[in-house]
């Protein structure tokens, strides 16, 4: 019987997230997807950090996704996150063909979750609200409260970039 019991808790599928946080959101990709993780490379540190820049890194040329403006503006928080220094690293993950990276606001954390707490965004979140970049969320239990991470999908955020130019 123990061994049933031992057998079955070895089951759970556990998976491994990249967290990281933009504009006071928290965020996670699968860690399978994320090629690296980089500081901002200078000449991105003093442009004008717009929605969407090309930055060539040795042989390859990376989308960057600057995702903070828009999400601060859905929190109220413009002024907060203008005031703050520029996000310094980037997390790099790759597209079907298109190599791209996001700003985030710190170095990014590794953590294992359950794959079965993972939970399908609710509609509301995925129809025009600015977090509709994500399909899904995990809720851990942090002492007294919650901590939401919020997957992203990548297709959904290219396509959020794309459509803000246009």
């Amino acid at each position: 019987m123990t061994q049933v019991i031992e057998h079955s808790q070895t089951m759970r599928q556990m998976m491994r997230l990249v967290v990281f946080t933009i504009a006071g959101y928290r965020f996670g990709l699968p860690l399978e997807s994320i090629l690296r993780v980089v500081n901002v490379p200078e000449e991105l540190k003093s442009s004008a950090s717009g929605m969407l820049e090309v930055v060539p890194v040795g042989e390859y040329t990376l989308t960057v996704l600057n995702l903070r403006s828009q999400l601060s503006m859905t929190q109220g928080q413009a002024q907060a996150v203008s005031t703050r220094s520029q996000a310094e690293f980037l997390v790099v993950t790759q597209v079907e063909a298109e190599l791209c990276a996001l700003r985030v606001d710190a170095p990014p954390d590794l953590i294992e979750i359950d794959a079965a707490a993972i939970r399908q965004l609710p509609a509301p979140y995925r129809q025009g609200h600015p977090l509709s970049i994500a399909s899904h969320v995990v809720v851990l239990p942090q002492g007294k409260a919650t901590l939401a991470i919020f997957l992203l999908e990548m297709k959904r955020v290219l396509a959020l970039s794309e459509n803000s130019l246009g």
